[in-house]
């Protein structure tokens, strides 16, 4: 096991790096590729997350990944975070969903995500918004639904497109993943929860770039389209977990 890995650090500056760098009006489609396969080469051993093996065997743990495996079992919390490393440029950090439970449909204001999944099993949906219907609602197309697990390519989710996402745990399983935003959350950029139905609008009505620029993905060429609207979720929370890995020091 790779529990010294360098390759969170070596991410880490290679992240801030690339996000500073998009910040000074580069092309960010070059800088994202280099760190996007940079983040493709991350494991859960890289990490020392053991959370999903601690739960499968019986051996003896240390004192803090037992305290983690404790309060994941036994909160109510759907969703759980381990906080790596924070600055003014980029966030990173591992969620880690329940079973049978999902990180609502949101937003990233004017932010770029990458999520790399390192345990278990889950499925991403995201969405290109096509117009804004309303102050409450918006006309969307979903350009992403893919199952994702720790073999799955890094998905990198962007200001203008795929922005609007969800991800859930699927196959009665639980799903951890890497994920890097930039900028970081703040009051200035604070999420919006949406829910989705499918739209009366057909998806030959949206614009022809939305689906010549499809990736892999489990969606038809014509797919329809969404409407989106915006709620409050309050029922989604998470709840801290110790972060095990290698230290963080820049």
């Amino acid at each position: 096991m790779q529990s010294s890995s360098p390759r969170i650090l070596t991410l880490i500056k290679q992240a801030k790096q690339t996000f500073s760098l998009i910040s000074s009006n580069n092309d960010p489609n070059d800088c994202i590729d280099s760190l996007r396969r940079l983040m493709n080469r991350i494991t859960k051993y890289d990490l020392n997350f053991t959370l999903f093996d601690n739960m499968k065997n019986s051996q003896s743990l240390n004192s803090i990944d037992q305290k983690n495996l404790d309060k994941f079992i036994n909160s109510n919390a759907p969703v759980f975070y381990m906080k790596l490393y924070e600055d003014n440029i980029i966030s990173v950090g591992i969620f880690i969903i329940k079973s049978h439970h999902r990180m609502p449909l949101h937003d990233h204001p004017h932010m770029f995500g990458l999520i790399k999944v390192l345990d278990g099993h889950g499925h991403l949906n995201a969405y290109n918004i096509l117009f804004e219907k309303n102050e409450n609602e918006l006309i969307c197309s979903k350009h992403i639904s893919t199952s994702i697990n720790s073999q799955s390519e890094t998905a990198v989710l962007y200001p203008n497109k795929l922005n609007i996402h969800e991800i859930y745990a699927t196959n009665n399983d639980h799903c951890a993943f890497l994920d890097i935003l930039s900028p970081p959350y703040s009051n200035e950029n604070d999420c919006t929860c949406y829910i989705a139905k499918p739209s009366s609008l057909s998806s030959s009505s949206s614009s022809s770039s939305s689906s010549s620029s499809q990736s892999t993905t489990d969606i038809n060429e014509n797919e329809r389209n969404y409407i989106l609207k915006r709620i409050f979720d309050d029922e989604y929370y998470t709840e801290s977990l110790q972060y095990t890995g290698p230290t963080i020091s820049l």
